[in-house]
């Protein structure tokens, strides 16, 4: 990949602004996913949607897919970037994979219908430590091994820190590009780290990518002093919330897109709202201009 300049900040696959831009490519997606699933012969997808939200009724939680895509098959698949172990993988998979379901099985159809899935986490770290470059999981009987029980959905980690196992050519071009290590001799690896390369290199892209960067480091910090604050005083809460209605004003004053500043709050309030509560701050802001 090239860099012009060694001390500039290069954005590689695990930004979440680049990933989201790299996932709205048709071509790119198949290609992605038939690198991890090379067995399954995937020729086409036939629906596409990156930043997803899915809240199945205004009581539940929603939660907003990096990318949620449908193959020819009519298959599914939820891909995602994760460059932080939160330490609830696993509980986190089995509520995507949930909500997956919910949406997909329409009102009067029979548990017969529900489609195959595939939930996929690309890993900037080993979720699991035993160095594998892919962990895929199902659920098995747990006496009887050989007895698998037939959900068929499935669970998927690449671990960009892995050196074990067997995997596609491709698959292991994706893991170079994500560790940002040049690969000229994969195809795949070549066309994303030059579409990378160009995000970084375009001046209107890198703006984007280092106010995003600026601005997050920034709201950290203030989140980090605040929340000192608030823990002892009263009304916490509501500094909290007039703080995110402060950022969501000032990103649409500046013409940002939702999925944008949903994701920019997201990342700034981790653990602290819920992804309905930061939907809701953001259509109450809209229903207010």
């Amino acid at each position: 990949m090239k860099k012009e300049n060694k001390n500039q900040v290069y954005f590689g696959l695990t930004n979440d602004i680049i990933f989201g831009w790299i996932m709205k490519s048709d071509e790119n997606c198949l290609a992605i996913i038939r690198a991890i699933l090379p067995e399954l012969n995937i020729t086409s997808i036939v629906h596409k949607e990156a930043q997803h939200d899915i809240t199945p009724v205004t009581s539940a939680r929603g939660v907003r897919f990096d990318a949620v895509v449908q193959d020819d098959q009519k298959r599914y698949y939820d891909i995602e970037m994760q460059v932080e172990n939160t330490g609830d993988l696993g509980k986190r998979t089995r509520y995507y994979q949930s909500q997956i379901d919910n949406e997909t099985l329409t009102k009067g159809q029979t548990f017969h219908e529900l489609k195959e899935s595939f939930v996929i986490f690309l890993c900037a770290f080993d979720p699991f430590d035993y160095g594998l470059r892919r962990y895929q999981f199902h659920q098995y009987e747990d006496s009887i091994r050989d007895l698998r029980l037939d959900t068929q959905s499935h669970v998927i980690f690449i671990n960009a820190k892995g050196t074990k196992g067997e995997v596609s050519s491709d698959l292991a071009g994706i893991i170079d590009v994500m560790n940002q290590k040049p690969n000229q001799t994969n195809s795949l690896a070549s066309k994303l780290m030059k579409e990378i390369d160009y995000y970084n290199q375009n001046p209107e892209k890198r703006r984007e990518l280092m106010d995003y960067e600026t601005r997050l480091k920034d709201e950290r910090l203030i989140g980090i002093k605040e929340g000192r604050r608030e823990g002892r005083k009263e009304g916490r809460i509501e500094e909290r919330q007039e703080g995110v209605r402060n950022i969501i004003i000032e990103f649409k004053e500046k013409k940002a897109k939702p999925s944008f500043i949903f994701q920019f709050v997201k990342n700034v309030y981790k653990g602290k709202l819920t992804d309905e509560e930061i939907q809701q701050m953001i259509d109450e802001v809209e229903e207010n201009e």
